[in-house]
C-alpha cells in the first residue's frame, strides 16, 4: 500500500517539475523576444501613427537633400490637411 502511494507522489512530483520547467522556459522566451524587439526599436515605431511615420520620412528626405524646402512644406501641408 505504501508503495502505491509513493508511486503516485512521484508521478505528481514529476508532473509539477515538468510544468514548472515549461513556465520557466516560457518566461525566458518572452524575455528574449521582448529584449530583441526593444533592441531593434520596434516598440517605438509601433506606437507611431501613419501620419507620424510619414512626417518622419519627410524629415529624413529633407535632411538627406532628396527634396527641397518648398516641396517639404508643400507635402507637410498636405499631411496636416490629411489629419483634419
Amino acid at each position: 500500500m505504501m508503495e502505491q502511494m509513493m508511486d503516485g507522489m512521484w508521478t505528481w512530483m514529476m508532473i509539477g517539475w515538468g510544468l514548472g520547467a515549461l513556465v520557466l522556459l516560457a518566461i525566458v522566451a518572452a524575455g528574449v523576444y521582448l529584449g530583441v524587439r526593444a533592441a531593434r526599436g520596434l516598440g517605438d515605431r509601433d506606437a507611431l501613427g501613419p501620419e507620424d511615420a510619414a512626417r518622419g520620412l519627410l524629415d529624413r528626405r529633407l535632411a538627406a537633400g532628396e527634396i527641397g524646402t518648398e516641396e517639404y512644406y508643400e507635402r507637410e501641408s498636405a499631411l496636416r490637411g490629411a489629419r483634419s
